[in-house]
């Protein structure tokens, strides 16, 4: 048009000022997700909550009636226990004692593993015998559930309140790698057979997950710090038999989130 009408329209109706639609700024790319900590000492306590789901395997075998499936998960939970409590009277209380001024010895907790073995030696002894009433068998089995059921809450609420001290007294504080390096050293050293251990483990939280978390946080948790308690050599040991104990779709969201499939972190 010409310049001197476009002049004109642009003194009355301000045409050189922006467009009046407000452009939406550019999508923002969304946030990486943080890989979670890795815990190395979870394992002792997401034992427990692996324990309280095989009871649960337990006590509907109890239920059903069925003797030869309740020895048969009664059989495989006595020996995660076992290691258990080696990893425990051998290596997790005497550390915990060293960094506390001896509240585990104090609480008695080194006690009650013996009462504890009593129990479940009472009722293995029943599970064997040819003779043994279904009765006496359920009686032997509730006395030992009750009694370790206990047993697990005396032991966290000692337990719990200790291991975050424990991780202050590091450089860096609770450092992951440096928390894997002392389990490494005080504690993996008593588990008698540590793929099937880790696979057991993961095999009970994949199914039942724990008190307070799903299948996939709880296996999650247990098997990422145990991967910064092991060396190459143990971790290429155990994540075959974990990768075969829990489902594969499990397995690929943990890979996934928790890297679990790199080597172990402790340098041999």
């Amino acid at each position: 048009i010409p310049a001197e009408l476009f002049r004109k329209i642009a003194e009355v109706a301000n045409i050189e000022a922006p467009g009046k639609i407000v452009e939406k700024a550019p999508a923002a790319a969304p946030a990486e997700k943080k890989a979670p900590k890795a815990l190395a000492f979870a394992v002792m306590r997401n034992t427990h909550e692996a324990i309280r789901g095989a009871i649960k395997d337990c006590d509907a075998a109890v239920e059903a009636g069925d003797v030869k499936s309740l020895s048969s998960h009664f059989q495989e939970l006595q020996k995660c226990v076992e290691m258990h409590a080696a990893m425990e009277d051998k290596g997790f209380f005497p550390l915990l004692d060293s960094k506390s001024d001896g509240a585990v010895k104090k609480n008695g907790l080194f006690e009650i593993h013996h009462e504890d073995e009593k129990l479940s030696g009472a009722l293995t002894g029943l599970l064997k015998a040819e003779d043994a009433s279904e009765e006496a068998i359920k009686e032997a089995y509730a006395a030992w559930k009750a009694y370790h059921l206990e047993h697990l809450k005396k032991e966290e609420s000692i337990m719990m309140p200790l291991v975050p001290k424990m991780a202050k007294q590091l450089n860096p504080p609770g450092d992951s790698l440096q928390m894997g390096i002392l389990f490494h050293e005080k504690v993996l050293p008593y588990v008698s057979d540590l793929p099937w251990f880790a696979a057991y483990n993961c095999k009970i939280l994949a199914k039942h997950g724990s008190t307070k978390h799903d299948a996939l946080t709880a296996t999650r948790v247990w098997i990422h710090g145990l991967q910064y308690a092991c060396t190459a050599s143990q971790w290429e040991a155990v994540l075959p038999a974990v990768k075969k104990a829990i489902p594969a779709d499990l397995f690929r969201k943990i890979a996934e989130v928790a890297n679990i499939e790199a080597p172990g972190k402790i340098v041999s």
